[in-house]
């Protein structure tokens, strides 16, 4: 049976504009959006020391805002949260104090462009807290059914994807040094010091990259806005790296003023990150629609284990072509060594379909485990173990503007004589419907749960229709007559509701749902039908609660 369309009621309360985000990432994206717009009217002026001094200057506040909302933010977290925040805080202000000496340089009649010498090294150790804390972004494996929620994070994890990005950077810096950068440092004589550091501090920044663009491809991100965010700000600056790069390789002692447009973005990008919406503090056990994350596509476990033999192979065969010079097609050598890194790459190829395939059976035998353990057989819907973890979670995320969060709870009344009068079988019909119907009403992200028997809870987290309005939504589809047995049953059902702002009230679940069954047996003692909303007067005593538990 369809849901009974019932017109929704609006909130009073304005929603925001995008759930989970604060006002004040909407002000800090206007900021960040007019620093950007001054950094480019002031690139595109006529050239001058004055229009370059107020641009190197721009440079240094989006440095400094960047660096200093991550502090702040992080400051105000816990755990994976905070640190991730104030470990990329350490990479960017140490960039912010590297642009203010610049800044003193060319205000003092110095080159535009950076004199990088060995102590411009040093840069590498902040780059090291920023690859820590990208690292360290909450994140889960798409497989959590081989992990497990306690064990969201694996250290191993950490160890490949440090190599997999420094195999990749070295393949590509290779190909680039065999294809373009060798002929063109020849031209020009041996390669300077600084033209070296250059060449370090840039590789160090694509591996940070690319472990940011791993991360975002190989892994499930608790927040995806954030992590979007910092990889699109830690790419706008490795790009700019490059061009930098580009230009001292061909001798230039200038630069276009362009080039820092990318810096002055990357910064604020990564701030506004920080100042994004956290996701849960641990991995949500899923259900419904999300039941899939536990699987992983055997495509992308294809790719994350070919990732670092692709770039690898293609350097490889350039390299020994670059070696064997022009007159390759005599260099029989060569040949019978790329046919043999040819067949080892395809005996390895064979070892790792053969080990892709078992970790995917594994992971099936798993996922249906772990189905069996947290979703009710009978009808399919969560059960009280699931039920109760999705309750947590949207009570944990207090610190975001949410909105309201409710909790149903529906029990079909003289459900012990449907089965008496019509048997068993009836009874899980009519079971099964109530949870279709149920689901039916309710949005993909809500929670539809059969806690045991003939009751349900139903968790509605932000929305902009009144709780109540879905609430008698629900009970009105519910109450809908049904064929039992080739015989038309009127459902009776006793729902209570319970609505709540995680945000303003301090509430455990356990309290919660301890209010949504006062509100449900003070809705079966009246015998009305109708929905009861829980109030403070429900928790006294009363002979109207026919046997409720005692209050807490």
């Amino acid at each position: 049976m369809g849901c009974v369309a019932t017109p929704p009621r609006q909130e009073t309360r304005p929603a925001p504009s995008r759930p989970g985000v604060s006002r004040w990432f909407w002000g800090a994206a206007a900021v960040s959006v007019l620093v950007v717009v001054a950094a480019a009217i002031v690139a595109v002026v006529p050239a001058g020391r004055a229009a370059l001094l107020t641009l190197r200057l721009i440079l240094i506040v989006s440095l400094l805002l960047g660096g200093l909302t991550c502090v702040v933010t992080g400051l105000r977290r816990r755990g994976a949260q905070r640190w991730w925040r104030l470990l990329v805080a350490v990479m960017v202000l140490a960039v912010a104090a590297g642009a203010v000496a610049l800044f003193r340089d060319v205000a003092a009649g110095g080159a535009p462009a950076a004199r990088l010498t060995a102590a411009s090294l040093f840069f590498l150790v902040p780059c090291a807290f920023g690859l820590a804390g990208v690292l360290l972004y909450p994140s889960d494996p798409f497989d959590l059914s081989s992990h497990g929620p306690e064990r969201g994070r694996d250290r191993r994890w950490y160890v490949i994807t440090i190599l997999d990005s420094v195999i990749v950077v070295g393949a590509v810096g290779l190909l680039a040094w065999v294809a373009v950068l060798e002929d063109v440092i020849e031209r020009r004589g041996p390669l300077a010091a600084g033209t070296l550091y250059l060449i370090i501090i840039t590789a160090v920044s694509l591996v940070l990259t690319v472990v940011v663009i791993l991360v975002a491809t190989f892994r499930q991100p608790r927040a995806g806005l954030g992590l979007v965010l910092l990889m699109v700000g830690l790419l706008t600056q490795a790009a700019s790296l490059m061009w930098y790069l580009s230009a001292v390789v061909r001798g230039l002692r200038d630069l276009p003023r362009l080039v820092d447009l990318p810096l002055v973005a990357g910064p604020l990008l990564i701030g506004l990150a920080a100042l994004s919406p956290d996701g849960p503090l641990r991995p949500p056990l899923p259900t419904g629609p999300d039941a899939d994350r536990l699987y992983v596509a055997p495509r992308r476990r294809w790719w994350h284990a070919l990732l670092p033999y692709l770039p690898l192979g293609a350097a490889a065969a350039v390299t020994l072509i670059e070696i064997a010079g022009e007159d390759i097609a005599r260099q029989e050598e060569i040949w019978v060594l790329l046919a043999l890194l040819l067949l080892a790459a395809v005996r390895q190829t064979a070892t790792m379909a053969d080990n892709i395939r078992l970790v995917g059976q594994l992971e099936e035998s798993r996922h249906q485990l772990r189905h069996q353990a947290f979703h009710d057989p009978l009808t399919g819907l969560a059960n009280r173990a699931l039920f109760n973890d999705r309750l947590d979670q949207a009570l944990s995320r207090r610190d975001q503007p949410t909105g309201r969060l409710a909790v149903l709870f529906c029990d079909l009344d003289h459900f012990k004589q449907v089965n008496d009068v019509f048997g068993h079988t009836a009874g899980d019909d009519l079971l099964r419907v109530t949870g279709r119907r149920l689901t039916s009403c309710v949005r993909g992200s809500d929670t539809v749960a059969r806690l045991g028997g003939d009751e349900f809870a139903i968790l509605l987290t932000s929305t902009a229709e009144d709780p109540e309005t879905v609430g008698r939504r629900l009970l009105a589809s519910v109450r809908a007559p049904i064929r039992l047995a080739g015989t038309t049953h009127a459902v009776a059902a006793s729902t209570g509701l319970v609505v709540v702002d995680p945000a303003r009230e301090q509430v455990t679940a356990e309290t919660l749902l301890h209010r949504a069954d006062l509100a449900m047996y003070a809705a079966k003692g009246r015998r009305t039908g109708e929905l009861t909303v829980y109030t403070p007067d429900l928790a006294a005593p009363g002979p109207e609660h026919h046997g409720a538990p005692a209050p807490l």
